[in-house]
């Protein structure tokens, strides 16, 4: 039996192989992109990608072969409707995927990284994924950002490390009076310090002191203790600590704030 090889057929063949060395040659290159990529997100990543060649190509074959049944232009354009009706509804997750992918690419953020997001949300990055970023923040609390939401990711390095200043008053003293006391010092310290801070790039901060109130009960020397943290440079931790330890006796003393009888100490600890 003789076959004729129409030029309908000789096109469908052309397109048929074409269409599969495209399909391989991306997913390739989709292989060797993940293959320099760290973290636990490749694997995910790479499964993502080739899922959205495969389906742009499939696409495209499977409107080639309707060609041959329907008008290709009428479903061409239903289609194009469609598409941009989804860019309309569904533009911020595609927003929070496309950054999402750059952010992984190039390695913005890895996981077990200590980070602050916008310059406020501290935590340790437990999870990247192609929509957003999970942090576990104080108390063990998972916080989940999309990426459309984050406009700053820092990098805690060695360079910057949390500072805690703490005080052991007397049990007697007003709980209340002590807490006006100190926030109204954690306020002047952000203004008399801001220098020591931890901060972005252009020397503007975005760490600041902040008033962790009653943090242990102190029973050796019938005192509770207060604290006040913030995150500052490393190499003036020495630096600081004399001059938070002065601004912190001088403002007991001026307020007449009771150190514990049998025992009195003011601190500053890093970690």
């Amino acid at each position: 039996m003789n076959y004729i090889m129409t030029p309908q057929i000789i096109n469908f063949l052309i397109v048929t192989v074409v269409c599969i060395f495209i399909y391989s040659g991306v997913n390739r290159h989709i292989e060797s992109i993940c293959k320099k990529l760290n973290g636990d997100n490749k694997s995910i990543l790479e499964r993502k990608l080739k899922a959205i060649n495969q389906s742009i190509v499939f696409t495209a074959y499977f409107f080639y072969i309707l060609d041959f049944f329907v008008d290709i232009k009428m479903c061409a354009a239903i289609l194009a409707l469609l598409a941009i009706a989804t860019l309309i509804v569904f533009k911020d997750q595609i927003t929070s995927q496309i950054t999402g992918y750059f952010r992984i690419v190039n390695n913005v953020v890895e996981i077990n990284e200590e980070v602050i997001l916008n310059g406020c949300y501290e935590g340790v990055v437990k999870n990247v994924s192609l929509s957003s970023i999970e942090v576990i923040g104080e108390d063990d609390e998972v916080l989940i950002f999309p990426h459309r939401k984050i406009d700053l990711i820092q990098k805690l390095s060695k360079e910057y490390r949390n500072a805690n200043v703490s005080v052991v008053l007397s049990y007697k003293e007003d709980p209340e009076k002590i807490e006006d006391v100190l926030i109204k010092l954690t306020e002047k310290l952000n203004e008399k310090f801001k220098d020591y801070l931890f901060g972005n790039l252009d020397g503007t901060e975005t760490s600041v002191f902040i008033y962790k109130g009653i943090t242990k009960l102190n029973t050796d020397c019938y005192g509770v203790e207060y604290s006040i943290t913030g995150k500052v440079k490393s190499s003036r931790i020495g630096e600081l600590q004399t001059k938070l330890n002065r601004e912190i006796a001088i403002c007991c003393h001026k307020n007449n704030l009771k150190y514990p009888e049998e025992n009195i100490f003011n601190k500053i600890g890093a970690k």
